[in-house]
């Protein structure tokens, strides 16, 4: 049947892309906080024009710093991964074990050790890194002596396992990569958040009796 000129199935077909389109917006605005993670603000365009963006946390300090300052005025801490001497390490099994450094000294906001467990990786969908990191998972899976990743050493590997994450969402900085902690992510008082007011619901259709007229609603 024909309402308006427009097949039922083929309405609900252009609300369930428009519904599609939300929902990846919401995951293009999450990815950009990554992309931008060592600015303090950014430019986004969309069809409304172009506005800035604020990346800074509570402390007025852009997502990955040295220089992130603590409540009880201490030595700041640092989420930028390093071994002590370098810093922007390539992703190698190296530069896993300076993440796990790196977290193991970070502090709380009065100076207590915290107990930070990096387990997921964030890496852009398709990249060098991103095939690296399964590979040194692969390896570290597999335990044992020489699990090692790229090394002939008769050793095992020194640190855990880890989840992997790709987003395709990442336009810029398709090199860089991130760890998360899953379980501290989760307090609300630690790690991003993405906050709504409701997530995209379709409502409808509902049928005019009158005039046949078929109503779909995206908000």
């Amino acid at each position: 049947m024909w309402k308006f000129g427009i097949r039922k199935r083929d309405l609900e077909k252009v609300v369930d892309a428009l519904k599609d389109a939300v929902k990846r917006v919401k995951e293009e605005l999450s990815a950009e906080r990554l992309d931008n993670t060592f600015a303090t603000s950014y430019t986004r365009s969309d069809d409304s024009g172009n506005y800035s963006v604020t990346t800074t946390g509570g402390n007025a300090v852009e997502l990955v710093s040295n220089a992130q300052t603590r409540e009880d005025g201490g030595t700041n801490n640092n989420n930028r991964i390093t071994d002590g001497t370098t810093v922007n390490m390539d992703f190698e099994y190296d530069a896993l074990k300076a993440m796990h450094r790196t977290a193991s000294l970070v502090k709380d906001p009065k100076g207590k050790t915290m107990n930070v467990d990096p387990d997921t990786l964030v890496f852009k969908k398709g990249t060098v890194n991103s095939f690296r990191a399964k590979e040194i998972l692969g390896a570290i899976r597999g335990g044992g002596k020489s699990s090692i990743p790229g090394s002939a050493d008769n050793d095992s590997a020194g640190v855990p396992a880890f989840s992997v994450i790709d987003l395709p969402y990442i336009e810029t900085n398709t090199a860089y990569w991130w760890a998360f902690d899953s379980a501290m992510n989760k307090n609300p008082a630690y790690g991003l958040k993405l906050k709504e007011s409701q997530p995209p619901q379709l409502e409808g259709p509902n049928v005019v009796f009158k005039t046949g007229e078929i109503q779909l609603t995206l908000s």
